[in-house]
């Protein structure tokens, strides 16, 4: 049996958890509130999940308490095996940690978790395996930003500890800029009710190593690459999969990754881990996520592996034998439009002219018109994702931005 511990409100959605279904398998879904996935990809199998008792809804699913109702059923559990845990949100990953603990299901430590959630705690173990990694201080105040900074004479970066997406990320060319960050960064509440924390800036193209771990073996599944818009936030303007880095730096990059499931004893579920080039091909690792990439990048993995992610998945957490996917010859691009400035969202105009554009095989709605957006500096800021299949990168990735420019976004102040 494998529980579901929440999913991707955009994007892959339940596809994951529909395709489980599908194929029969024992599959369960735990989430503080099921009618927040109307409309998602795969939520047409909530009813048949309640039917059988299948849906659990918990009070909370974030931090490291499972209710005694839901251990007690995930015990009963009729089917023979081992029981599995899946979890591709951020926010929830401690949670099904926890309970994989509890029930004795293969998947990250909790202890790892908490440390890859705390990017602190994360650069520390960094540092003691010998994976390269950005210089970087606690701040705890506009002061000792000043001082890192000076110190440091370059650039630095202030981000949230706990943050995710480019959430609560700034670049601070001097000092003055890195104070100036600070007092924005601490004027509103931070994401997870995280801290802040400095790093130096590392100049190169980012990447990310996309990761299976299977009974603690790590099969890599290909590299995705990252385009940012304009500092000093760095949103993710598009990303393009499978995508090829220079040998050394490739290797590099899987040998981080390994070191780590192996430092860490993760047994289980994916790993999107993010590197920044440096110098050509220093990999320089930037963050590390226990779960899948987020949005349309399982689906870009579809397109472009000779086995779907939903198999792999739950291969991984049943135990049951995991084929080895290779790239299938096509590559998969998404790009993201967002608002031109934050307001409430009135219009998008040309989601018929881009749905319809050479090579386009998906257009997302980020935002209805009514909701509230923000200027184009996380993800906060985007009101749709355009998601190409081609026979190249260069294809894909072009395709994309072509589609995307059909796009006319009017906000309201």
């Amino acid at each position: 049996m494998i529980f579901f511990v929440e999913a991707p409100l955009t994007g892959s959605g339940l596809s994951t958890l529909a395709w489980a279904v599908a194929q029969g398998i024992d599959a369960a879904l735990v989430t503080t509130d099921p009618a927040k996935y109307r409309g998602a990809a795969g939520a047409d199998v909530l009813p048949g999940l309640a039917a059988r008792g299948r849906l659990h809804v918990v009070p909370a699913t974030e931090g490291e308490a499972v209710p005694a109702e839901l251990l007690a059923a995930a015990r009963e559990r009729p089917a023979p095996g081992r029981p599995g845990v899946i979890c591709a949100t951020d926010r929830h990953l401690l949670f099904a940690a926890a309970l994989a603990e509890a029930i004795g299901a293969p998947f990250a430590p909790v202890e790892a978790v908490r440390t890859f959630r705390d990017k602190r705690r994360a650069r520390e173990l960094y540092d003691t395996l010998g994976i390269a990694s950005p210089r970087w201080a606690e701040v705890r105040t506009a002061d000792e930003l000043r001082a890192f900074a000076e110190e440091a004479g370059r650039p630095v970066v202030l981000k949230n500890c706990r943050g995710t997406g480019s959430l609560d990320v700034l670049l601070c060319r001097t000092p003055r800029d890195a104070v100036a960050a600070h007092a924005t960064l601490t004027s509103g509440d931070l994401y997870l009710g995280g801290e802040l924390m400095a790093e130096e800036f590392v100049s190169g193209p980012l990447y990310s190593l996309e990761t299976l771990v299977a009974d603690g073996r790590c099969r890599h599944l290909g590299v995705t690459d990252r385009q940012l818009g304009p500092r000093p936030a760095f949103c993710e303007v598009s990303y393009t999969f499978p995508v090829r880095v220079p040998a050394r730096a490739e290797a590099a990059m899987r040998a981080a990754v390994e070191t780590l499931v192996a430092a860490t004893g993760i047994a289980q579920g994916m790993l999107h881990t993010e590197f920044i080039l440096a110098g050509g091909d220093e990999a320089v690792v930037v963050e590390v996520n226990a779960r899948m990439g987020g949005g349309l990048l399982a689906l870009m993995m579809n397109d472009c592996l000779t086995v779907p992610v939903p198999e792999l998945l739950c291969s991984a957490a049943l135990g049951r034998p995991v084929a080895d996917p290779v790239p299938n010859g096509r590559h998969s691009s998404t790009v993201t439009v967002y608002a031109p400035t934050a307001g409430r969202l009135r219009r998008v105009h040309g989601l018929a002219e881009a749905a319809g554009a050479p090579h386009v095989v998906q257009v997302v709605r980020s935002a209805a018109p009514g909701d509230e957006v923000r200027a184009a500096g996380d993800y906060r800021g985007a009101v749709g994702q355009i998601r190409t299949r081609a026979g190249s990168a260069n294809l894909a990735l072009n395709a994309a931005l072509a589609a995307s420019r059909d796009l006319v976004v009017e906000v309201t102040g």
